[in-house]
């Protein structure tokens, strides 16, 4: 092998991770400190209000429960992967990488609301994405929106859950008209699909707009 190439290990499952990085310390750190240096750029671009200290000890505080956990699926780890294996660089911005950057968020909120002694937030399993690599091209820059501070992407995350808690309530008709329509399903289609005319599709989608509408607020009163 050239000398300045990477070196890669086959890493098929967390167990297998673990043993590399404890059995080489220089891939470990290789790994570590790119994927702090994606991770924490992420989230100071996304919340250029919260410290940067603040931003690197949620990241630790991830990276530490997912030593502890070792909660990650082994397809994230097989996804993807070189057939040479993983380079350590490669690694930090894998789908290993999506999952540790999920984490660190859910970590800087939660530090947030601590500092304001508020009631600590009860979102999503840390491994509910999991699947979504979080450095694809499309998703990485900036972000200029209110929620750029962490209390603000706490209030929206809040309102994304009750809205998702509120369809949940519908029907078994009416919730899966909506889950046709918010998966871009052609109103032609839907129809089709439930043996129903479009006028009857748009009118249940209408009906439970509405009352995904009512819910929501109703929980923000």
């Amino acid at each position: 092998m050239n000398s300045l190439e990477p070196k890669r290990y086959v890493i098929n499952n967390v167990d297998a991770l673990l043993r590399i990085m404890h059995a080489d310390p220089r891939y470990a750190l290789e790994f570590r400190n790119k994927a702090e240096q994606h991770i924490t750029l992420k989230l100071r671009k996304k919340f250029f209000n919260a410290s940067p200290e603040g931003v690197v000890d949620a990241f630790n505080n991830a990276l530490m429960k997912f030593l502890q956990t070792r909660t990650f699926k082994d397809e994230g780890l097989q996804h993807g992967q070189p057939p040479g294996g993983w380079a350590a660089h490669e690694l930090a911005v894998s789908k290993l990488g999506g999952y540790l950057y999920r984490g660190s968020l859910h970590e800087l909120i939660q530090m947030h609301r601590r500092t304001r002694r508020e009631v600590p937030w009860n979102g999503p399993d840390a491994d509910a994405a999991q699947d979504d690599n979080v450095f694809d091209e499309a998703h990485d820059v900036g972000d200029p929106s209110p929620f750029s501070d962490p209390a603000k992407a706490y209030e929206h995350l809040s309102v994304v859950q009750r809205m998702r808690d509120c369809l949940n309530k519908l029907s078994d008709t009416l919730r899966a008209t909506m889950f046709l329509y918010l998966d871009e399903v052609p109103m032609e289609q839907i129809a089709k699909q439930q043996d129903l005319h479009v006028p009857t599709v748009k009118s249940r989608l209408h009906a439970a707009r509405k009352l995904v509408s009512d819910c929501t607020r109703k929980g923000m009163d």
